[in-house]
């Protein structure tokens, strides 16, 4: 086998390896569909407020009084 074969092959063995163990090791290992929408919703809600916060930091969350209304 040539050395880019092993080379790529050693590092796609390594990725699925690295990616088991994140899944596994995390804390909470389940195949519970229901389960699982739970903890995607709770992600999806965290990634909304630290969108709404950062808006309100950056002063885009109301509408700029620069902008004259036609």
């Amino acid at each position: 086998m040539p050395a880019k074969q092993k080379t790529f092959l050693s590092a796609v063995i390594s990725s699925i390896l690295c990616a088991a163990a994140l899944w596994s090791l995390t804390g909470c290992f389940t195949t519970d569909k229901y389960h699982n929408k739970k903890h995607i919703d709770t992600i999806k809600q965290d990634i909304s407020s630290m969108h709404k916060d950062i808006d309100r930091v950056l002063g885009l969350d109301e509408p700029s009084p620069l902008v004259e209304e036609q």
